[in-house]
């Protein structure tokens, strides 16, 4: 919302009334000088106008909510969140006393419960009971905090006014347009002509610009409520308040707070609070596809074993910040599958880091045209998390590495643009992308080539790294869902045993009270 813009269009539009209510209209009437004076003023006001009309039109004077989904929401979360916008888009048809009525924003807000309660629990006759009580009651204090700052930031004078001010302001306007209208007959006796002139100039340029402004900001108010409101009954039907007001808003904000650097080192697993701040990236891909060398080239050291069979069992761990990323990745170097696929103790633990990870990046050489094993895994991700709503699919990069080993074999001499190819490098390099795209196009969110060998490594920093930074807010988003689900998890039992001991030591304080003393 731009304040100075709003600023400039009220004082434009009230300057000349404020500048009649000072020299007194009874003077510029008996001195005769009403007629001359008004239009310009007019003039004025119209300026007024047509600037509040302009910038509403460009969307700089009152910027609308920004109905983009947050990055932690899962695709049921964004299919509930278009009820939400195709009610705000219907709201410029909405009457005005309509959106003036505080029983129609009650009224609102329990038809939207109601809906997204319904799209989440499908097939109930109530679909409220699947709520409890402190989740509701987190949804009023958030969105109640929200609008609150909202007018308190935007509406001068909010926090001095009374709801008996609102009403008497409304009272007034009421009686504004009979006492108008009487002024402008009386003074219509006495001098026709130039009342007519001044009426004309006054609906022209006050009359119009004022009623435009007030149903802008109105209507405004009206779509922020809905924005704010819908977000949190999305996150109440999603479970995620679960966490409470204090730990929910906690979460949120770490996701944009930044981290201080960290060294490569092999870290245990984290808590899940811990997690927000950083991306875990889990490294897929066939034996010998060169998952272990990716990750040895991302650390910068010989960490990870580079041998021609698997040499990871289960799954190890690496904390690394890469300078030009502004948070810490953790790797998670998974065991690589056959070209058959991965067995089912295999596909298990591929599952289980595909969970834990906020990222996925699957290593595909260059050279291999077997990847139907890759696509196969793929599928099984997907439905993977399709049986589980409640988690959100991490976004996938493909890798494709040993570059250097495409036609022409000997020639290695980089830079190489393969986005423009004009060298034989370039164009093999280029259609080896196209390719691996073709077959992964459906499950990833980009491709991008790297050569891992030792002394030549390239398109880290040139082309991954860059990659991975366009997908940081998808990542922190998949983080907090996590975090979130984590802790819910954790302490449902926990929370119960802590309310049972807070009911017993109250109960007991209650007996002790009124138990008889023996008399001094």
């Amino acid at each position: 919302m731009s304040r100075w813009r709003i600023a400039l269009v009220i004082t434009l539009t009230l300057a000349p009334f404020l500048f009649l209510a000072a020299l007194g209209s009874y003077y510029l009437w008996t001195l005769r000088w009403g007629f001359f004076a008004w239009w310009p003023l007019a003039l004025c006001m119209g300026l007024g106008y047509t600037l509040g009309w302009y910038w509403q039109r460009k969307r700089l004077l009152l910027h609308p909510p920004d109905f983009t989904a947050p990055y932690h929401w899962t695709e049921s979360d964004k299919q509930a969140w278009r009820l939400v916008e195709e009610r705000a888009r219907s709201a410029a048809a909405l009457p005005a006393d309509k959106l003036t009525s505080f029983s129609f924003y009650t009224t609102t807000a329990q038809e939207m419960a109601s809906e997204l309660a319904s799209f989440y629990h499908p097939g109930t006759t109530d679909p409220l009971r699947n709520l409890t009580v402190p989740e509701i009651l987190a949804v009023v204090e958030l969105a109640a905090h929200d609008l609150g700052e909202l007018v308190d930031r935007y509406v001068p004078g909010g926090h001095l006014l009374t709801i008996n001010d609102w009403q008497r302001a409304r009272q007034a306007l009421d009686w504004y347009q009979p006492a108008s209208n009487l002024y402008w007959a009386v003074t219509a006796l006495f001098a026709p002509l130039e009342t007519a002139a001044r009426f004309s100039a006054s609906k022209l340029g006050l009359s119009q610009p004022w009623q435009q402004l007030q149903q802008n900001l109105i209507l405004w108010f009206y779509t922020a409520y809905l924005h704010r409101l819908g977000t949190y009954l999305i996150e109440l039907n999603s479970g995620r308040l679960r966490v409470g007001v204090a730990r929910y808003r906690e979460l949120l904000s770490r996701t944009n707070q930044p981290e201080a650097p960290a060294r490569a080192v092999n870290v245990p697993s984290p808590k899940p609070a811990e997690t927000v701040r950083q991306v875990t990236v889990a490294v897929l891909g066939q034996v010998k596809a060169g998952k272990s060398s990716l990750i040895n080239a991302l650390l910068g050291e010989q960490r990870a074993a580079t041998d021609v069979l698997p040499a990871t069992a289960g799954v190890e761990r690496y904390d690394l910040h890469p300078q030009g990323i502004p948070t810490h990745l953790v790797l998670l170097d998974t065991v690589g599958y056959g070209h058959e696929g991965p067995k089912a103790d295999q596909l298990a633990v591929t599952f289980e880091s595909a969970r834990q990870a906020d990222l996925i990046l699957l290593v595909l050489h260059a050279r291999n045209p077997a990847r139907q094993a890759d696509v196969q895994l793929l599928r099984d991700l997907r439905d993977w998390f399709a049986t589980r709503p409640e988690l959100k699919r991490p976004a996938l990069l493909g890798v494709v590495t040993h570059i250097d080993l495409l036609s022409p074999a000997l020639e290695w001499s980089p830079p190489y643009d393969w986005r423009r190819p004009t060298r034989p490098k370039e164009e093999n390099i280029q259609q080896a992308l196209t390719a691996v795209w073709a077959q992964i196009d459906a499950y990833a969110a980009g491709v991008v080539p790297v050569c891992t060998a030792a002394g030549k490594a390239y398109g880290i920093d040139e082309w991954l790294l860059p990659a991975i930074v366009e997908q940081l807010d998808e990542a922190h988003g998949v983080a907090l869902l996590r975090c979130l689900r984590a802790e819910i998890d954790e302490a449902k039992v926990r929370k119960v045993f802590h309310q049972l001991l807070a009911a017993a030591q109250e109960a007991a304080r209650i007996v002790w009270d009124v138990l008889p003393r023996p008399p001094r």
